[in-house]
């Protein structure tokens, strides 16, 4: 039986940015600030980090909703602080409310919510959709 979470637990990770996380990458006339998708990602993998005790052998979180504010631009070179923090639970759902700090203020608040979900039955189901989506994608 899976151990209990809580509203209130809470993580924090630290991530020095890098030049491949800059919004440059994305856009050559973007400025060598953090990028929104890599806040993205930081955001979801602490989420992930904070359910991964909990999670049995043979699951996985995915994100189904991010609501995000992208507050303020940190520059690369930066330490930037995410904390996730249980709200609630129903079901397979975990709710979290997430912020991002770099050395000098707030830069990121919102919301994901994540679900449970067996890796085996996740990887058939994105198969089936290569299999048959291949077609498709190509005429695009």
């Amino acid at each position: 039986m899976r151990p209990s979470f809580e509203p209130g637990m809470f993580i924090e990770k630290r991530i020095n940015t890098k030049p491949d996380m800059a919004a440059s990458r994305f856009h050559q006339n973007s400025p060598q600030v953090l990028s929104s998708p890599s806040l993205i990602t930081f955001l979801q993998t602490t989420c992930a980090d904070l359910m991964a005790p909990f999670l049995d052998k043979g699951e996985m979180v995915v994100s189904i909703r991010i609501e995000l504010s992208h507050l303020a631009s940190t520059p690369i070179g930066s330490e930037v602080t995410v904390r996730a923090e249980i709200v609630k639970s129903q079901g397979g759902t975990i709710y979290f409310k997430v912020d991002a700090y770099d050395e000098t203020e707030k830069i990121a608040s919102g919301y994901i919510d994540m679900y449970i979900v067996n890796e085996e039955r996740f990887a058939r189901g994105v198969e089936r959709k290569v299999q048959s989506g291949t077609k498709k994608a190509r005429s695009v």
